[in-house]
C-alpha cells in the first residue's frame, strides 16, 4: 500500500470516527432534553400546583416524596398547598377506599382527571395533625 491510499484509508476512518461520535452525542443530548422536560414536567412547584389544578396529578407523587406530610399542622398545610378547593367538602364517596372522610377531619385536593375519573388528594387530620394521605377517585 502506498502512502497515497494510506492516507485516503485514514480520512475515510476519521470521517467514520466523527459520524459515529457524533451518533453518540446525538443520542446523549437528546437522552439529556428528554430527562430535563420529564423532570420539568413531574416535580413539585407551589406555583405549578396552584395555577394548574387539573395537572396535580402529574406532581403529586414528587410532592409526597419531598415534602413528609405526615406530622404537619393544618395550618402548615394550607401555607404550603393553600386553601382546598370548596366543592371537594361535598365529596363523601371515593371508589377505591370506599371510606366516607368527615370534612372536618380532612384536607381534600382536586388532582385532575385520569382516564374517565376524578383523582383526589386527601390528607386525613387527627387533632389538626396530618396522619394519613390518600389518592382516590370519583
Amino acid at each position: 500500500m502506498d502512502e497515497k491510499e494510506m492516507g485516503k484509508d485514514i480520512r475515510k476512518a476519521k470521517k467514520w470516527n466523527i459520524i459515529i461520535i457524533g451518533f453518540f452525542v446525538a443520542i446523549f443530548l437528546t437522552a439529556l432534553v428528554g430527562f430535563g422536560i420529564y423532570t420539568y414536567r413531574y416535580t413539585f412547584t407551589v406555583e405549578k400546583w396552584l395555577k394548574a389544578p387539573n395537572d396535580r396529578i402529574k406532581i403529586v407523587d414528587d410532592l409526597i416524596r419531598r415534602y413528609k406530610l405526615i406530622g404537619k399542622t393544618e395550618q402548615e398545610i394550607l401555607s404550603l398547598l393553600g386553601e382546598e378547593e370548596e366543592y371537594a367538602n361535598t365529596i363523601t364517596s371515593f371508589k377505591m377506599s370506599q371510606e366516607y372522610f368527615e370534612p372536618e377531619s380532612t384536607i381534600v385536593y382536586y388532582l385532575g382527571v385520569k382516564y374517565v375519573d376524578d383523582f383526589w388528594f386527601i390528607l386525613i387530620l387527627e387533632n389538626g395533625i396530618v396522619v394519613d394521605s390518600r389518592i382516590d377517585v370519583t
